[in-house]
């Protein structure tokens, strides 16, 4: 997969140090995946879940510290990152 959105994962993780590692392996994994479908990425990332109201993906890193979410084009093989946030930020965004 081509990641996009490398800036935003970059920021987040000068942010927030203790994300760096998690994060890298992150998109190491992705860089090498070859996801036809969602059940793919599933395989990959067991707790990844899909939001069909925004038809994103939300992966969860670092033993569920941080959420990325990203929308993904199987299609064009492009994980396109929209945003990542810590647990706490994410859980403040639901409710």
């Amino acid at each position: 997969m081509t990641v996009w959105g490398g800036r935003i994962v970059a920021k987040f993780a000068k942010k927030h140090a203790a994300s760096r590692k998690p994060l890298a392996r992150f998109l190491e994994i992705v860089r090498t995946a070859e996801w036809p479908h969602f059940p793919a990425v599933k395989k990959s990332f067991p707790a990844t879940d899909y939001a069909p109201e925004t038809e994103t993906l939300i992966f969860d890193i670092g033993g569920n510290k941080y959420r990325l979410i990203a929308r993904v084009d199987f299609e064009e093989r492009i994980l396109l990152v929209q945003t990542v946030l810590t647990h706490e930020e994410y859980s403040r965004e639901i409710l």
